[in-house]
């Protein structure tokens, strides 16, 4: 008996079939990149955006005597909790940070003068400053970590002495390094740098270059 052969043709099936293995490893992966990525967003916390204006300028305390003093103006942008900030700034190579999270008002936070006298430290925070004042006046409600920074608020360090000032530079003498322990060296330190952190997201919102002269 003659074998008979059929007509049909399997010579392009196993092509098709590939491609087909293609598409849906293609799309599984994507799916897999895309559910990864979406999971990943999530856990990012949202950085504010925020326009912060930074000025250091000379005023005077109630001698006349001048003090440095730093302004915070929150120009536009997203309303930030001074809680959820964090204030990096280099005098020279001296870095200094204020971490808005740590309650100004608890003397445990507070600088210790003898010891920062003793070379033992620095600040620890900010003291309250930088603040807005309330009603015209400064209380627990406008240090710094209390409030939430709102367009157009207007953020100050103190001028009854250079402590305010201090507490968020780490220093007061501004423009100036110390160089040597012989006839107490200083030599001019450059431009001042100041960052405000939002802590969450670990972003800088504003960086700032100063001069103090």
């Amino acid at each position: 008996m003659r074998e008979e052969r059929s007509n049909l043709n399997f010579e392009a099936v196993s092509p098709v079939i590939g491609v087909m293995l293609m598409l849906v490893v293609t799309i599984i992966v994507a799916a897999a990149v895309s559910a990864f990525a979406g999971g990943f967003a999530d856990d990012q916390k949202e950085t504010p955006v925020a326009q912060i204006e930074v000025k250091l300028v000379r005023a005077f305390d109630s001698n006349g005597g001048a003090i440095p003093q730093l302004i915070f103006t929150h120009k536009g942008g997203d309303p930030v909790a001074t809680s959820d900030l964090r204030i990096v700034t280099w005098v020279g190579d001296q870095k200094h940070v204020t971490d808005g999270s740590l309650n100004p008002a608890d003397p445990a936070n507070r600088f210790d003068a003898a010891e920062y006298a003793a070379g033992n430290g620095s600040f620890v925070t900010n003291d309250g400053y930088p603040a807005k004042m309330v009603n015209g006046a400064l209380t627990p409600d406008g240090m710094w970590g209390r409030f939430t920074w709102m367009n157009g608020d207007v953020l100050t360090t103190g001028v009854a002495s250079s402590n305010a000032v201090e507490s968020v530079l780490g220093t007061s003498r501004l423009g100036l390094v110390y160089t040597g322990i012989q006839n107490d060296k200083y030599d001019d330190a450059g431009p001042i740098t100041v960052e405000i952190v939002h802590i969450p997201s670990g972003r800088v919102i504003s960086n700032s270059e100063l001069m103090y002269v």
